[in-house]
């Protein structure tokens, strides 16, 4: 049994210098600094223990000993620093004050010992090897400083429960959460044993606590994905980059934010981390509008801020767990470029409606024509007007049909109004009857009938409606251009008659 726990112990005090080495290397990071301080101070309990058993001086080997119970007060509120670091809270300056006080009491007890006895009642003059330090009677004041001890580690242990019981859906909290409770009952176990069951030479609370300090460094700082981050100068990398970002554990819970993300849209880090992508991704909805693929068709989102979104998982190493980096690539000038080109390629400038190109593209989507009404437009004598008045007056023309157009049918819901050529203009309705469509073709012209004729916007209505659904949208346009032009032939021929009589009266035609 002996041989087995000075096995452990060696391997013990091996296990305490790993920590310190890596952690030596990141030693300008500050996010973890009382874990450091946790990892330094059991190198150095190694180090005592080192020098307790192999030296031959007995002051020295006294002193190694008694310096044991000022550290182990100093690891449990180091602990408790350690976990107020990790759930992002600060440690409240009262409690830094007890503790740092009552570590220094320990400390100055433990060095005038051999004076008072109040830790153990053995001086420094009756030991002979660091054995006496294990088979000696424990002073008046050890038990206190054993609760006093216990007490602090107890409330950073209850502390990083409280907090992982709130993190329960993540499965990187959750390998904390079995880790710590394995190292309570080791913690337990161990001190238990060497105070009321065995009486060994081998200090088992160093060997406990060296343990826990272990599996701090292993949960907490090793296998954190932001401190990995962090460690490795990525986040200096991402810091400064243009596109703002997200990373998220593998439930995509947010573990870090861009700082130009936070501040564009006044978050703040500590509501935002832990919480789905989704959940942010909504609350900022009515400023943003995020997308994989750019959709041109809605009107809806143009005052908004376009992010295209790109999501890749990603695996650090010496890690289990993934996690995904979202990166958020502003595109709201080239939203708006690609929606003028859109808006250019799909509407008229003169007149403001869509264009020929526009509802071509329409027409292909239509496959139920039930109540579906087409109404078929021409403006008559446009090139007697432009030919004659110029072109400021086709334009007029042109420009005042298209307002009164838009005025008539403001009222029905779901409708497409494009000019199809230089005077043609084509109108489809959806889900209305052909009572209402044959009372907007006359609303329509008496809306463009006028008694002087220089204001009169002279203009031929076919209309086309199908009540079944049995037709096709290409045949009712032809049924439409049909009425149309029937139309035409009888009212162009008199507005082109009256209006060369009108300009021959004016006598200010251009030819």
């Amino acid at each position: 049994m002996q041989t087995i726990l000075e096995l452990l112990l060696i391997f013990t005090c091996f296990l305490s210098v790993i920590p310190v080495i890596n952690m030596f290397r990141n030693r300008t990071d500050n996010k973890y600094t009382c874990l450091k301080f946790l990892i330094y101070s059991t190198f150095f309990w190694t180090l005592l223990i080192v020098l307790e058993r192999l030296s031959t001086n007995t002051i020295l080997i006294y002193y190694s000993g008694m310096l044991g119970y000022p550290l182990r007060l100093l690891f449990a509120s180091l602990m408790l620093c350690t976990v107020y670091q990790y759930v992002e809270k600060k440690l409240p300056k009262s409690f830094q004050i007890i503790l740092s006080l009552l570590v220094l009491v320990d400390l100055t007890i433990a060095l005038t010992n051999s004076q008072t006895l109040l830790f153990l009642k053995l001086s420094h003059s009756q030991l002979s090897t660091f054995n006496d330090l294990y088979i000696s009677n424990f002073g008046p004041l050890f038990v206190y400083h054993l609760i006093v001890s216990y007490a602090v580690a107890l409330i950073a242990i209850a502390l990083l429960f409280i907090f992982l019981a709130k993190q329960k859906g993540n499965r990187q909290y959750k390998e904390v959460t079995r880790m710590m409770a394995i190292s309570v009952l080791v913690v337990l176990v161990f001190n238990s044993l060497q105070l009321f069951f065995v009486t060994i030479n081998i200090n088992l609370t160093y060997i406990s606590l060296v343990f826990v300090a272990f599996i701090l460094y292993d949960v907490i700082y090793r296998k954190d994905m932001v401190f990995n981050i962090r460690a490795s100068g990525r986040s200096e990398i991402l810091a400064n980059m243009r596109e703002m970002y997200v990373l998220t554990d593998s439930n995509r819970r947010i573990i870090e934010v861009s700082s130009l993300l936070l501040n564009k849209y006044n978050l703040k880090a500590d509501e935002v981390m832990g919480k789905a992508f989704d959940i942010i991704a909504a609350n900022i909805s009515n400023r943003v509008t995020l997308y994989s693929e750019y959709n041109m068709d809605g009107e809806s989102n143009v005052e908004k801020d376009h992010y295209h979104l790109r999501e890749k998982e990603f695996k650090l190493k010496g890690m289990n767990e993934s996690g995904y980096m979202i990166l958020l690539y502003d595109e709201t000038q080239v939203f708006n470029l690609l929606r003028e080109l859109n808006r250019l390629s799909n509407y008229d400038t003169m007149t403001g409606l869509n264009n020929r190109n526009y509802i071509e593209h329409k027409l292909y989507d239509i496959k139920d024509t039930k109540n579906i009404g087409v109404f078929s437009l021409d403006l008559n004598g446009l090139k007697i007007n432009y030919d004659y008045l110029g072109h400021e007056r086709g334009v007029y023309l042109l420009k005042t049909l298209s307002a009164k157009m838009k005025k008539v049918f403001l009222d029905i819901p779901r409708k497409e109004i494009a000019r199809v050529g230089g005077d043609e203009f084509l109108v489809i309705t959806y889900g209305e009857n052909l009572e209402t469509l044959n009372q907007k073709k006359s609303e329509l012209l008496l809306e463009c009938d006028h008694l002087e004729i220089e204001k009169m916007i002279s203009v031929s209505i076919g209309l086309a409606y199908d009540s079944l659904g049995d037709s096709n949208i290409f045949s009712l346009i032809q049924s439409a251009d049909a009425q149309m032009y029937e139309m035409k032939s009888n009212v162009s021929k008199i507005y082109q008659k009256n209006m060369i009589e009108f300009i021959k009266l004016q006598d200010k035609f251009i030819r």
